[in-house]
């Protein structure tokens, strides 16, 4: 039997017919939730990705504030750059502000950029020498006596003489830092947490 063969009154017409208004009541609402869901997901992307957007644009801020003070310690401990314009008290302050920024920040970043920066430090200083005793620098001062124009013979107490490391080590810790940094800044996956990515290499 054809289509032109069916007459109206007969049961497949009336169940075409009933097949063709259903489908035209559905057919909008479907399209309706899918829009509904697409838009959704859309508004919810495009927030996650702004969010995204503004740590980093807060991580790139920290950089700024933290790199170059990371810098004077790798200069001033490897004999390069400025490093005979800056006085112990001067990197003891430094290490101090770069302390309390990553206690502050940590969070933004991932977990391996404290750890590196913890490695540095290690290198660079003695922690709480002693019973109320003042962090040391872990370097030779004499050098320093000779190079310094405004050197007072009172910075002397603030260096630690017997745990001086090889610059070597201390240039490896740094760029591994500065590195980290540079990972970080990168624009994570959508889905992960600020706190606990895994940057992809950066350049």
């Amino acid at each position: 039997m054809s289509i032109a063969e069916i007459q109206p009154s007969d049961p497949l017409w009336r169940s075409m017919a009933l097949a063709t208004m259903v489908l035209a009541v559905v057919t909008p609402i479907i399209v309706g939730i899918l829009a509904f869901r697409f838009g959704r997901s859309l508004k919810r992307l495009s927030k996650k990705q702004w969010s995204n957007e503004k740590i980093v644009e807060k991580r790139l801020e920290i950089y700024n504030k933290m790199v170059p003070k990371i810098n004077d310690l790798y200069c001033f401990f490897c004999y390069i750059g400025n490093w005979n314009e800056l006085s112990p008290l001067a990197v003891l302050r430094t290490k101090k502000e770069l302390d309390k920024d990553m206690n502050v920040y940590a969070s933004l970043f991932s977990e391996g950029l404290e750890q590196k920066y913890t490695a540095f430090k290690q290198l660079c200083f003695v922690s709480m020498s002693g019973w109320e005793q003042d962090e040391k620098i872990k370097s030779y001062y004499e050098l320093r006596q000779q190079n310094n124009v405004d050197w007072k013979d009172g910075w002397i107490q603030y260096f630690d003489t017997n745990n001086v490391v090889e610059a070597i080590k201390i240039k490896e810790r740094y760029e591994e830092l500065v590195e980290s940094f540079k990972e970080d800044l990168i624009v994570f996956h959508t889905e992960d947490h600020p706190g606990k990515t895994e940057p992809g290499k950066g350049s």
